[in-house]
Order: C-alpha cells, then structure tokens, then sequence
C-alpha cells in the first residue's frame, strides 16, 4: 500500500484515517438501515425538516464510503471528499442539535461545540496535516526516474 504516490506520510495516519472513517460509517450507516428497514422518521414537529435531513444523512453516508474508498485506490480526492463530508457533517450536526435542543440551546451549546470539535474537526484537520507532499528538490529526488 505505501509506495512512492502514497497519499499519506506513515502506516499510522493511514491507520487513523480508515478507523476515523469506519467509525463516522458506522454511525451514519445505522441512521440509514434504521430509516430504511425499520421506518424510523423524524418526529412531526420537524415535518419541514425531514426531506433536508434525511437527504443530508444519505449523502454523508455516501460520501463517507467514497472517501473510504479513496483511501485504498490512493488518490489525492480523499482529501476532498474528506473535508466536504465534514463540513456536511457539522451542518447536519447544528441541525440535529437545533431539533433536539431547540428551546434549550444555551444549556448544551457547549457539550455540543465539544463533542464536535474532538470527533470532527480535530481528526479531520490532523489527517490533512498528515498528506503527504513529495519533496520537489533536485537532492531528494536522487534515484528517481522521470518518465
């Protein structure tokens, strides 16, 4: 997998970033089989909520396995799929908290912002941190062909 087009620095950040996605596929894939398979729906008092949001999980969703597998195939979309899903994430997160913590938007704006901020941002801006720049000096590039 690691070769000289990796997309990657190290095993580890390509480690971090399959479990970071795993995780976020997970969460969003039981949001999916719920709405298709058991028919879960939003509650009525969101009524005009509902085509936005449910459109919203199933793009992340997808996006989230295109991301995923752009990690394997080692392509440099990763990145862009990565950062257009978290920024997909965070509006459906603040939309999420708007239905559930509506009235009650002072007393938890803080656990949210939080909990956003330690399982979205923070992992995603270390695995952009974590792209691999191939060095572009003559010194480096020693041994290479440039076919």
């Amino acid at each position: 997998m690691l070769h000289d087009e990796r997309i990657l620095k190290n095993k580890f950040a390509y480690f971090f970033t399959i479990v970071f996605l795993l995780g976020w596929i997970i969460y969003y894939g039981v949001f999916a089989i719920n709405i298709l398979l058991r028919g879960y729906r939003l509650s009525e008092k969101y009524v005009e909520f509902r085509f936005f949001a449910y459109f919203l999980n199933f793009i992340v969703f997808v996006l989230l396995i295109v991301t995923f597998i752009h990690i394997f195939k080692e392509s440099k979309k990763m990145f862009a799929y990565l950062n257009i899903t978290g920024f997909l994430i965070i509006i459906l997160g603040s939309l999420s908290f708007y239905m559930n913590y509506g009235e009650l938007w002072k007393t938890y704006i803080n656990s949210f912002l939080i909990t956003l901020f330690i399982f979205l941002i923070v992992p995603t801006l270390f695995i952009n941190y974590l792209r691999h720049s191939p060095a572009k000096n003559e010194i480096e590039n020693i041994g290479t062909h440039n076919d």
